[in-house]
């Protein structure tokens, strides 16, 4: 599947000689007039890479990076500048929001297909890493819940083993009981968020996927035996 560009630049011509180079180099290209209607496109497919333009009505090259930051931190963000806006171009590039940046007019037009290759190679990397990640956690998480289910399932078998005895109180029965009915509840707990885990898809980012903990849960269960 082609890799996404966005094109974005009030000035029609220009917008639609770069839509046609980076068609016939093998992109899927996407144009807008401005800022404002740049955004709407990303709301409906976010691409792979974006070129902009700087000075646009409505929406100006700036305001978009910034929406775009909001959007998804890691697009890469390509921007066309002229003379008078190449030191906001290299301020962006400084502050980490900005991946390059090409002085207009372009003379060779195979520097577009340089730069937005070298981007879709970056947002490639950064999938694969993320994705690698992603993997890693998810496997961290099934050891990790696999060992909080035995803790519970130690204190079920201490549990029924209690009810069992024939010597067994009232007191030490309804204990017993107490303590069988929170460890299912606990095992329960983690099958649940084991089942929202597998609904992941590798590009979504998971924040807490280490954070299921019931190490407290479980040693209360069991110095209660």
């Amino acid at each position: 599947m082609p890799a996404r560009v966005l094109v974005v630049d009030d000035d029609p011509e220009i917008r639609m000689l770069l839509s046609r180079r980076l068609r016939r180099s093998g992109y899927s290209v996407d144009d807008a007039a401005d800022g404002e209607e740049a955004l709407a496109l990303v709301e409906k497919a976010t691409p792979d890479v974006v070129v902009t333009d700087m000075a646009m009505p409505r929406l100006d090259g700036l305001g978009l990076i910034a929406a775009l930051r909001k959007i998804d931190p890691q697009l890469p963000v390509i921007v066309l500048t002229g003379h008078g806006s190449l030191d906001n171009a290299i301020q962006a590039m400084r502050d980490g929001t900005l991946f390059d940046y090409l002085r207009k007019p372009l003379d060779d037009m195979a520097l577009i297909d340089v730069a937005v290759g070298r981007a879709c190679e970056f947002r490639d990397l950064r999938r694969l890493a993320r994705e690698a990640d992603q993997v890693v956690a998810m496997r961290e998480l099934a050891v990790t819940a696999c060992d909080r289910i035995l803790n519970p399932l130690n204190a079920i078998t201490m549990g029924l083993a209690t009810l069992a005895r024939a010597d067994c109180t009232p007191e030490a029965r309804a204990k017993a009981v107490a303590i069988v009915e929170q460890a299912v509840d606990t095992i329960t707990r983690v099958v649940r968020r084991m089942r929202t885990v597998s609904r992941y898809t590798p590009r979504e980012v998971a924040l807490d996927l280490r954070e299921i903990d019931l190490e407290r849960a479980t040693t209360e269960q069991q110095d209660s035996l």
